[in-house]
């Protein structure tokens, strides 16, 4: 008799538990749109930076009052960026090449996130992972001497990899309803792989995201 009694008791335990770390689940899901400031560096090119959008679709889940995930999609995180390059010639003088590159992806993003407790303001820390669908560079040469700039050469950048960024910002959500969210977050990535193969070229990047999350759970 005591050893059912004891069954019971567990069982009602570990149901209670699992009650109890159900009814702290929270799953809120959105679009969000954002801009991107975006750095370029490396030993193989000039340093550059530009701006660039982003938008996708996030899930927000909290485990408990304050251990959470974050996972995301970005259908188009662009991170573009130019520099100029001066320089002289012995026949045309002083010169100047203005080059832009248009790089683009698709990334997916597990971002762990703790929650302030009693507040609405939360960390975010993870990694992203993205595939690239977008890699054009784009660049001009202006003569100042001759009154010269020439058209605009483009070309196909070739050989891109697999981007590896891990991120961390922090964000606060903005109760409208009490079904629709406003969520502003402000984060930095940074880029662990280069962006072509063989060539040291890694890109780092604030951005401001600004999504909507509407209460499911």
């Amino acid at each position: 008799m005591k050893k059912i009694v004891s069954v019971f008791v567990s069982l009602a335990f570990v149901l209670a538990i699992q009650t109890t770390s159900f009814s702290q689940f929270r799953l809120k899901v959105g679009p969000a749109l954002g801009m991107n400031f975006n750095l370029h560096s490396g030993s193989d090119i000039e340093s550059g930076s530009g701006f660039g959008i982003a938008f996708g679709g996030y899930a927000d889940m909290n485990f408990t009052p304050t251990i959470g995930m974050i996972g995301g999609i970005s259908f188009y995180d662009n991170r573009s960026g130019s520099y100029t390059e001066s320089g002289s010639d012995p026949y045309y003088g002083n010169y100047t090449v203005d080059v832009s590159g248009s790089l683009a992806y698709f990334q997916l993003e597990s971002l762990f996130k703790l929650q302030i407790p009693n507040d609405n303001f939360f960390f975010v820390f993870g990694p992203v992972l993205g595939f690239n669908i977008q890699s054009q560079a784009e660049s001009t040469i202006s003569l100042p001497a001759y009154n010269y700039t020439s058209k605009a050469s483009k070309t196909t950048i070739k050989d891109t990899q697999v981007r590896f960024e891990l991120k961390t910002g922090a964000g606060y959500d903005i109760p409208v309803t009490n079904f629709i969210i406003i969520s502003p977050q402000v984060t930095f990535g940074y880029g662990l792989t280069d962006v072509v193969k063989d060539v040291k070229w890694k890109i780092m990047t604030f951005q401001l995201l600004a999504g909507v999350k509407f209460n499911l759970i």
